[in-house]
């Protein structure tokens, strides 16, 4: 079917987010979906033209070929990202699946077919478990912990000018996220009603909640913490205590601490916290699947598993065990 002649990739976009928005989608969902479908009809449209006021906004079709699809996605292996060229393999993944979902959508509400994304190759996972869920050792850890809490050295670079109550603040978001898996938009969301005793409860994907036990070090953090007076969150933006910390200006914040703290190995984000938390948890206790996925807020225990899998040093772990198992069996 041909596309509507007043209907153009942008205004089908907004109504594609729209209808997730009417389905019940986090608003983080929807801001990514939003970006991401965004990006893709601001590069089908090519480089921007001259600015008139007199030309009419320039009009693209809603159905795009396989071809012009599959470039887009290659063109995100080549895209410079700071220092970095192209996106990781979980991006290239998820830009994938946003596609097909607002193709599918096209097919099944607006009737255009045919579905391009049926002979759009699916990306190749390029990188293995280890690369896709990166975590921080248990020593790395307690360093990050113990220079958010107290100081950084000085040959980290510029001083530490941070009040106390911002060093409290800072090792209870590395805690939080560290210490108890939460999601960076969880832990944004945290109002103080919604710590009870020692449990948290979060809002979690899909609007689902769920309670998570806080460790002793997180509750002496908070014995510590003075949050914002006269507002319900629990942490608030820096230059704008009335307002709720942003994600964002945690993934700033994280990345710092990690270089002051002498992690170099690898970029420390929020969701390598939470891949920490996951890692440690299974190799403490490799049988604790069901209960560190209900931690996690996972759909599927499958999910969860992929963290077993994660640390050498577990792995080597277990060889040890099975070799000394079968010294002792021999006679």
């Amino acid at each position: 079917m041909r596309a509507p002649d007043d209907l153009s990739l942008t205004r089908a976009i907004d109504r594609y987010v729209s209808s997730l928005e009417g389905a019940g989608y986090s608003p983080n969902t929807l801001k990514a979906y939003a970006t991401r479908l965004n990006d893709y009809a601001a590069w089908v449209a090519g480089p921007a033209s001259e600015p008139s006021t007199d030309a009419p906004a320039p009009f693209v079709a809603p159905l795009q070929d396989a071809e012009t699809i599959q470039a887009y996605l290659a063109s995100l292996r080549r895209r410079r990202i700071g220092r970095r060229v192209g996106v990781s393999t979980q991006t290239l993944h998820h830009a994938f699946a946003v596609l097909s979902g607002f193709h599918r959508w096209m097919d099944r509400t607006l009737g255009l077919e045919p579905n391009p994304m049926r002979d759009v190759m699916k990306p190749r996972g390029e990188s293995s478990i280890d690369e896709e869920f990166k975590a921080l050792t248990g020593d790395q850890l307690d360093d990050l912990l113990h220079v958010a809490r107290t100081t950084w050295p000085i040959e980290a670079g510029s001083p530490d000018l941070r009040t106390s109550n911002r060093k409290v603040e800072d090792a209870l978001l590395v805690a939080f996220m560290g210490l108890a898996g939460l999601r960076v938009s969880e832990l944004c969301g945290i109002d103080r009603g919604d710590i009870v005793d020692d449990v948290v409860h979060v809002l979690g994907k899909g609007r689902k909640r769920r309670s998570v036990p806080l460790a002793p070090d997180i509750m002496e953090l908070l014995t510590e913490y003075e949050p914002p007076s006269g507002v319900r969150h629990l942490f608030g933006r820096p230059t704008d205590p009335g307002r709720r910390l942003a994600p964002y200006s945690v993934e700033q914040r994280i990345p710092r601490l990690a270089k002051c703290a002498g992690i170099h190995e690898l970029r420390v984000t929020p969701h390598v916290l939470r891949h920490t938390f996951g890692s440690l948890m299974l190799a403490a206790d490799p049988t604790a699947l069901v209960p560190t996925r209900d931690l996690m807020g996972h759909e599927s225990v499958e999910t969860t598993n992929k963290y077993a899998h994660t640390r050498e040093e577990a792995r080597r772990m277990a060889l040890t065990s099975m070799q000394e198992l079968r010294a002792k069996r021999r006679p």
